[in-house]
């Protein structure tokens, strides 16, 4: 194991939790136990990238070992805000897909968030090779800080808090779905929001506008010809030059959802 030289350095971060990625291996393979896992599945390649992913977790536990880190693990599809007690930071390790899904529980922000990625598209021998071609099925890892291959490195550069020049705070966005008798809102999305029928043939129809507020004793009506009185937390607001809209949906990113889908929509 690379050693880092932190000498006089106290930990940043000592409650860790760490969320680990089930990878499709495990999960066809619970299928074939069953009989209902896909006949065309290339088990062989599956599992070499189950066995590369587990030898990363596998890696990251032992730095922490090493560093005497206090810290639990959590399968991604089982995280839930109780496992957030007491932790001042959360290690997701996977791709880009599981720091996403970790993202949803943090809330308030107060809880930083590493990306690990466990199985990236360029390893140690594809490094050696100049000419062979990227394996795109591997997690490209644009949200992850660290990889399998230098995570011994960088993982105790952050639980020393020696690269917090890299720790960037990133915009999410929130939908709140409103009903006549309900008022849901859902997990903040650190990439997108889509807004359609669950069916991609079906049209999405909604209104859209801008939202006034209006004063509390002021009579609840529409200002304008064509407005909407609605209520957000109890709040009553007048939505302005609204119209209806029937279109494929409505599809709203952040910063770091701008990708090159998004500019071609």
């Amino acid at each position: 194991m690379a050693s880092v030289n932190l000498a006089g350095s106290s930990l940043r971060y000592k409650n860790i939790l760490v969320v680990i990625k089930q990878t499709a291996f495990e999960e066809y393979s619970q299928l074939k136990l069953r009989g209902q896992a896909p006949k065309a599945l290339r088990w062989k390649r599956l599992e070499q990238r189950y066995k590369a992913h587990k030898q990363c977790v596998n890696d990251l536990l032992g730095v922490l070992r090493q560093h005497q880190v206090h810290f639990s693990c959590v399968n991604r599809v089982e995280l839930d805000r109780q496992h957030l007690a007491d932790i001042d930071l959360m290690v997701a390790v996977g791709g880009d897909g599981t720091v996403l899904s970790a993202a949803h529980f943090l809330d308030h922000g107060t809880i930083p968030l590493l990306g690990i990625n466990s199985d990236p598209n360029v390893s140690l021998e594809d490094r050696k090779v100049t000419k062979k071609v990227v394996d795109e099925r591997r997690s490209h890892g644009a949200l992850c800080y660290s990889t399998a291959i230098d995570l011994t490195k960088s993982v105790p550069s952050v639980l020393y808090g020696e690269s917090q020049e890299h720790l960037t705070y990133r915009t999410r966005i929130r939908c709140k779905v409103k009903s006549t008798f309900s008022e849901t809102r859902l997990v903040p999305a650190l990439n997108d929001l889509l807004i359609a029928n669950p069916s991609p043939a079906a049209v999405s129809r909604f209104r859209m506008g801008w939202l006034h507020q209006l004063e509390e004793d002021t009579n609840p009506k529409a200002q304008h010809g064509y407005g909407t009185i609605t209520r957000f937390a109890g709040i009553p607001y007048d939505v302005e030059k609204s119209l209806n809209v029937w279109s494929s949906g409505m599809w709203v990113c952040t910063s770091t959802g701008a990708t090159a889908a998004m500019a071609a929509a």
